[in-house]
């Protein structure tokens, strides 16, 4: 069973990265991945969407089905 609940794990960075990026996507990954390493698609267990204003669109997570955890 998945318990993993994606609202309980949005912090201060995630909304941070959120305002660095209106309109896009913030990324759950796992791993150790530096800014300028390709992250393999199996290590992002999912994503939020981020609106125009930089903030987190509750319930947008969306899991990644070629995550491998």
């Amino acid at each position: 069973m998945d318990t993993f609940d994606p609202a309980a794990h949005i912090n201060d960075a995630m909304r941070e990265e959120a305002k660095r990026n209106p309109n896009g996507w913030v990324y759950v990954i796992t791993g150790s991945y530096g800014p300028s390493d390709g992250v393999p698609p199996e290590a992002i267990m999912g994503a939020w969407k981020v609106d125009g204003a930089g903030a987190i669109i509750d319930g947008s997570f969306v899991k990644n089905p070629k995550y491998k955890g």
